[in-house]
């Protein structure tokens, strides 16, 4: 099956949904295939024509959006923090349930938001060391780096939890504001 033909798409589309739903309530090895396929309404054969198990749908989600992640993390050709977390409330914004899903899931390692620090934390290094023109990091810039990025991750994390009730553009004026009160040593 072609993976960019619309009924492909739409299918995983709603897969991904219902596992993520699914997940807020039940962790994962509770959340059965017939479940799953109830929910998205569609045949249990064509979920296995997809996915070997619900283990293998949850995988390939958290994957894609690991690439996804990095990819726009990685593009960012400004090199600017708003950029950087203009383009991760972007995404979420426009991927919720994924959102809940890799933040909130039941049951589940939460590897993504690990990779998704490690990839922030990589990008802010390197254009702090761009910005003040310097070749290795110290420290005392880990140090710095680490509290500024756990407090907008946060912020984010909050964000999703209450269901996305604050306006995307003042969540983006809120990390805004931290940045320019941030002060680099």
């Amino acid at each position: 099956m072609n993976k960019h033909d619309r009924r492909v798409k739409k299918t995983i589309k709603a897969l991904q949904s219902a596992l993520a739903d699914a997940m807020l309530d039940k962790e994962l090895q509770k959340i059965t295939v017939q479940e799953l396929v109830n929910k998205a309404d569609i045949h249990r054969a064509t979920f296995y024509s997809h996915y070997h198990d619900v283990y293998d749908l949850y995988e390939q989600m958290e994957h894609d959006a690991i690439s996804e992640f990095t990819k726009f993390i990685n593009d960012n050709p400004a090199g600017h923090y708003e950029n950087i977390y203009n383009s991760i409330i972007d995404y979420i914004y426009e991927n919720p349930a994924l959102s809940r899903l890799l933040f909130f899931g039941k049951g589940i390692d939460h590897k993504f938001q690990e990779h998704m620090y490690d990839i922030i934390e990589e990008k802010y290094l390197e254009i702090w060391m761009q910005e003040e023109n310097i070749f290795s990091v110290s420290e005392e810039m880990l140090y710095m780096a680490t509290y500024h990025i756990q407090g907008c991750l946060s912020i984010i994390s909050l964000w999703i939890k209450n269901n996305f009730s604050t306006p995307k553009e003042k969540i983006i004026q809120l990390i805004y504001s931290i940045d320019a009160s941030w002060n680099m040593p």
